[in-house]
Order: C-alpha cells, then sequence, then structure tokens
C-alpha cells in the first residue's frame, strides 16, 4: 500500500516542482537599518529600475552603504533606505522626478562636512554625489569643471602638476557642492575673493528634473541664488571655476599653544588684522575649551610662498608646544591638517556664527573668556571640545561678485564650533551655543563692529539649522531669494530635502 501511494504522487510532485521552477520567486522586501523609511522602499525600487549602469542603487549591508552615509559629524548622518549613486545627469534628473511627484523625501551628498543634523541626510532616498567627480582643466590652464562629488583635497591634488590652483575649501574633509553653494572662504579669499566669486557657471538640475546651466548670461537670476544661497534652487552638479597660479611651495602649517601663551597670541591676532597688508598671509587662531584640559589654543598659518613673511613675526612672542609651519607644497599642507572625515569623528555637535567688522583685542578677549566659561560646564554636559575660529581677512570685498551671500564689505565671520557625546544633550548643547553667539554679539555691537545683518551677515557654512534667512542675507536678498525660490521651485520639492527655510 505505501509504495502504490508514493508512485500515484510522484507525478504530482514533479508537475508542483515544474510550476515552481518556472514561476519567479516572490521579491523580498529590502532589510532596513533602524531609522530607515520603509515607505520609501517602493520609490528606491523604482529608481534602481530606471537609472543607467552609470549609477548604483545601494541598499543596506551592501558595500558601499555606510560610507556613502557618512558625516564629519555622526549626529549628521542618518540611516537611508538606499543610497542612490548618480553618475550621470540624465540619471539624476530620473531620481529627482521620482522623489518629487511622490513627496518623498531625500537628501544630497558631496563631501558629508554639514553639521546641521538633516541637511544632507535622510531616513529615505539618499543621493550621493561621489560618482559626479570629473575635473576637467581647459586647455589654456585658465579653468576647471569641478564635480560636486569631488572633495576639495582632490581638486588640488589633480590640478597641482599644472602649476595651478582655484579658491576652495581650507581642510581635506570638505566637498566641493557645500562649500561653494554657501559661499566659499579659502585660503586664497585675500586674493581672490570667495569661492563663488570664481564660479563662471554652474550646471544645475532642477527640482522638476530639468537641467539647465546657470552664468552671468544664462539663468543670471539663478547664477545669483546659488553664490550662496545653498541647496535650495535645484542640485548643481559641477561649476566651472577660474584658476589662478600656485607656487611650488608655500610657508605654512599649524602651531599648538598652552594657556600661558594665549594673550600673547590674542595681541597677535588682532594686530594681524590691523597691521597685515599682504593678501597672501593667512592666519586662522582658534580658542578652544576642554573638559580635560580647560582652555587652551591653535593656529594655522598660510602664505602662498615659500618664505615666512613679516606679518607673521608678530606671533613671534607667542611660543608654540608644538609647530609644523614650514616650506611645503599647498597640497602637503592640506593633506596635513587633521580634520579629515576618517581622522576626526565627532559623536555629536554644530557650527553657529556671527561676523564682524573689525577684530579688536578687546573682541577677541571677550570669545576667549566664553570658551573658558564654556570649558567649566563641559563636564556636566558630556562635552568634548567648544571651538572659537577667528579669521582675519583683509579686504577681500574688493573681489566680492554679485551674490546672494552678501560680502562686499568683508565681512570677518566667526565660526564657533561644539562637539558632545549623547543625544540627549541636544538641546542644552544648541542653547549654549545661542548663548555664546548672544554674549560676543553683545561686546560687538559695544564696540561698533556688529551693525546689522545686512552690513555683518552670518555666513550661511557656518550657520545652526534655524539662522533666520534674513541674518544670513540681510533683508533684501532674503527676499530675493524666496522669490527665486518660488520661480524655480513652485512645488516645493527641495523642502523634501534637508536646508535652511528660504
Amino acid at each position: 500500500m505505501a509504495g502504490f501511494t508514493l508512485l500515484r504522487f510522484v507525478p504530482v510532485a514533479l508537475s508542483l516542482a515544474t510550476i515552481a521552477a518556472a514561476a519567479p520567486a516572490p521579491e523580498l522586501s529590502p532589510i532596513l537599518l533602524p531609522g530607515g523609511d520603509t515607505k520609501a522602499i517602493p520609490v528606491c525600487q523604482d529608481i534602481e529600475s530606471k537609472v543607467s549602469s552609470a549609477s548604483k542603487v545601494i541598499w543596506p549591508f551592501k558595500l558601499g552603504y555606510v560610507g556613502a552615509l557618512d558625516h564629519w559629524f555622526a549626529s549628521s548622518s542618518q540611516n537611508s533606505t538606499c543610497v542612490v549613486q548618480v553618475g550621470s545627469v540624465k540619471d539624476l534628473s530620473t531620481a529627482v522626478k521620482i522623489v518629487g511627484d511622490t513627496r518623498t523625501p531625500f537628501a544630497i551628498k558631496s563631501g558629508g562636512h554639514a553639521s546641521n543634523p538633516g541637511f544632507s541626510s535622510t531616513p529615505s532616498v539618499h543621493i550621493s554625489m561621489e560618482r559626479m567627480n570629473q575635473i576637467i582643466l581647459s586647455a589654456d590652464k585658465k579653468t576647471v569643471e569641478v564635480g560636486f562629488g569631488n572633495l576639495w583635497v582632490d581638486v588640488y591634488k589633480a590640478i597641482e602638476s599644472a602649476g595651478v590652483n582655484v579658491v576652495g575649501g581650507r581642510v581635506p574633509g570638505p566637498g566641493v557642492g557645500g562649500f561653494t553653494l554657501g559661499g566659499g572662504y579659502s585660503w586664497k579669499t585675500n586674493q581672490y575673493g570667495l569661492t563663488v566669486d570664481t564660479v563662471l557657471s554652474f550646471d544645475v538640475v532642477l527640482p522638476n528634473g530639468t537641467f539647465t546651466r546657470a552664468s552671468a548670461s544664462q539663468n543670471p537670476d539663478l547664477f545669483w541664488a546659488l553664490k550662496g544661497g545653498t541647496n535650495r534652487f535645484g542640485i548643481v552638479t559641477s561649476a566651472v571655476l577660474e584658476t589662478h597660479p600656485q607656487p611650488p611651495q608655500v610657508y605654512a602649517g599649524i602651531a599648538f599653544y598652552s594657556a600661558s601663551q594665549v594673550p600673547a597670541l590674542i595681541n597677535a591676532t588682532s594686530r594681524f588684522f590691523y597691521e597685515n597688508k599682504d593678501p597672501k598671509a593667512s592666519v586662522i587662531t582658534t580658542l578652544e575649551g576642554s573638559a580635560l584640559t580647560g582652555a587652551s589654543a591653535l593656529a594655522l598659518f598660510f602664505f602662498d610662498g615659500p618664505n615666512k613673511p613679516d606679518s607673521f613675526k608678530l606671533f613671534d612672542d607667542a611660543k608654540p608646544l608644538v609647530s609644523t609651519v614650514k616650506k611645503q607644497t599647498f597640497v602637503q599642507f592640506i593633506s596635513g591638517i587633521p580634520s579629515s572625515l576618517g581622522e576626526i569623528r565627532n559623536p555629536r555637535g554644530a557650527f553657529i556664527t556671527m561676523s564682524t567688522s573689525e577684530i579688536s583685542q578687546r573682541f577677541v578677549e571677550v570669545v576667549h573668556a566664553e570658551a573658558q566659561a564654556v570649558s567649566k560646564e563641559m563636564a556636566l554636559h558630556g562635552g568634548i571640545v567648544a571651538s572659537f575660529d577667528i579669521e582675519p581677512f583683509t579686504n577681500y570685498g574688493e573681489h566680492a561678485t554679485e551674490s546672494a551671500y552678501p560680502h562686499h564689505a568683508s565681512p570677518i565671520p566667526l565660526n564657533v564650533y561644539f562637539s558632545w557625546l549623547t543625544k540627549s544633550e541636544d538641546a542644552w548643547w544648541w542653547a549654549r551655543m545661542r548663548q555664546s553667539i548672544n554674549n560676543i554679539t553683545a561686546q560687538a555691537k559695544a564696540e561698533g563692529i556688529y551693525v546689522d545683518a545686512e552690513a555683518q551677515p552670518a555666513y550661511p557654512n557656518y550657520s545652526l539649522f534655524d539662522e533666520p534667512v534674513e541674518n544670513m542675507y540681510g533683508p533684501t536678498n532674503a527676499a530675493r531669494l524666496r522669490a527665486l525660490r518660488q520661480r524655480y521651485d513652485p512645488n516645493r520639492v527641495m523642502d523634501l530635502a534637508g536646508g535652511f527655510d528660504i
């Protein structure tokens, strides 16, 4: 009986096996990491089915996923449903149309140096520009086309052998994209202005998926808006930048100082602002507060030539503990600054800023006092470091072009950067950062070196996420930006991506 039953059902079993082999296996839903948006899975799948082989959709647990999401501040990273590495303008246009039509949140990431949570990250569709990494030097070496998936240090390395350079980032980590669209302070700013002052054209995918170019002669209003107006008007894929000759060697490096040398450093920094007349010379003085070490300082020196300039002698009375200042190539200098993504990990943190018209000694002393005050509060709130960067530029506004970010008056930005350990302390630290800026601004007002945002705007790339638009651009430019935003993005597609509320 058992044999009969077995033979009876063999044909049926074979028939079912044949049907199963012929039918496609049911598609398993991708496994997401915590925080990933399950509602965006079909959107990612739609993008994956429509982009070319130049692009790639990467799901969680696949090679390249984690790196694509990485930011300088860990608090700026989020686990996304998928990463879309766009490799062509057409594929980027396809992705933008899909997320726009489905109203799916998305992010655009260039280098990952943004400090504001959600400005270049998302739980949904994360668009990475890393494949848009062309660097094309013109035959006459006067211009270079740079894809917005590059880091600045990669651009410098690519054009170094040609004996030219561009106005770009001052440390290894920042990407070309966000840095440029926010304005772009550089080691070359005294000589050539901001990065946006050297841009000849932008290639951009508009929020409706249309590709266009913005320059002084083509879409000039859009060109103006992209010069400091950040990521609110579309997705820029590349820019053509003016180049300039680069000396084979520069005199540059970092000097670290103990607390006892801070008064001499403060004096030198203020004197440098008033006395330095050489646009090739540039300095950043950083006053820091730490729970472990209290107040200390460092200074970054840059001279666009091989020999120590006379203006650096102002700092000779401040004796460093360690100094790397020496003759070296520009690329060696930038690469040697310990600020790239892989070298410094900040669990949580943010930037905040204000600007002044001058850098008086009393103003710098107040900044130092603020660093000392914060250092005493750190231990109770998981603080790591509070850093105040003073940047004594010369009259760089003489190089300013018509831009959304107003800088004809050569505003001097103060970059304040705090980092801490835990998410539970976010609100406390954001409030403490605002308090520091309010304290410092009060001193600047008392001295008459801060008047209003029209004259001393908050630099967008240093601004905290809730900085009012009027503070960054002044009322006139802010109103113009809002009108242009309505023209180029009437459906508010870019609201689906993080950024300032323009």
